[in-house]
């Protein structure tokens, strides 16, 4: 009896422990991107070296933000070109070459971000560390890379696998419902209107200045070409372990 007992625990144990292993995979990972202090800019020294990138890391995935903005004044739409990307105590930000302030912002051009991450992700949450006037946000996923450079921002959220705007998220953690799309390439940036909008509230009734000093992710669980990591190996093994140890426990339980 004594020994069914043990059995029976250890079988319990090994099937908590692969349950323990599901849970830390879909696990959410709160990015910070404020730094103390003044500001600091990407890859380069200064705000005229335009292109320049901001890289974060988690346990388990990076991600890289570079800056954007519709700067390229022609005849018809405005075209992107890269801009400045920079962080301090609020968050990220945004010096585009029209030099019309370092917000995350739609007061002439429209600023937006570019997140590049190792693996797949679902975002989950944005944390705006400082907003003026409004806080109309525009995100979208992409399944490759996005061309940015000399297009239009029309042109760019045709080529996006989800899309959408929220009206007047405020400062602070607001939740974002796009876990059922999975990418490694994420534009966020001030209300766009060529990116669609979801929900009520008043979109465009005032210019969007943001700072965004962070965002959630939850792992992707769709295909990626990145090589399983060893953490899957005792999952696996708790898998088996718990069948066997059931199956000998059942085995001396009936007979």
């Amino acid at each position: 009896m004594k020994k069914q007992l043990i059995l029976r625990s250890a079988a319990i144990a090994a099937s908590l422990l692969t349950m323990s292993f599901a849970s830390f995979a879909s696990e959410t990972t709160a990015w910070n991107f404020t730094t103390s202090g003044g500001n600091n800019y990407g890859s380069g020294s200064s705000t005229s070296s335009y292109g320049n990138a901001l890289s974060f890391s988690s346990s388990d995935n990076n991600v890289t933000v570079t800056a954007w903005a519709d700067t390229n004044e022609i005849s018809g739409p405005d075209t992107v070109e890269s801009a400045t990307a920079a962080n301090n105590y609020y968050g990220l930000l945004n010096y585009n070459r029209n030099s019309d302030g370092h917000t995350v912002d739609n007061s002439g051009d429209t600023d937006m971000l570019l997140f590049t991450f190792d693996d797949l992700v679902s975002i989950t949450g944005i944390n705006i560390g400082y907003y003026s006037y409004d806080s109309d946000i525009s995100i979208a996923a992409f399944e490759t890379l996005p061309s940015l450079q000399g297009e239009t921002w029309a042109t760019v959220a045709g080529d996006a696998i989800f899309s959408t705007s929220l009206a007047n998220i405020g400062s602070g953690w607001s939740s974002l419902d796009t876990e059922s799309n999975e990418a490694k390439f994420w534009v966020i940036g001030a209300y766009n209107s060529s990116f669609g909008q979801s929900g009520g509230g008043a979109f465009g009734s005032g210019n969007d200045y943001l700072k965004i000093a962070g965002i959630s992710t939850v792992a992707g669980t769709g295909p990626d070409p990145k090589p399983p990591t060893d953490v899957a190996e005792p999952s696996s093994l708790a898998v088996l372990a718990s069948f066997g140890l059931f199956a000998v426990w059942r085995r001396r339980k009936t007979a």
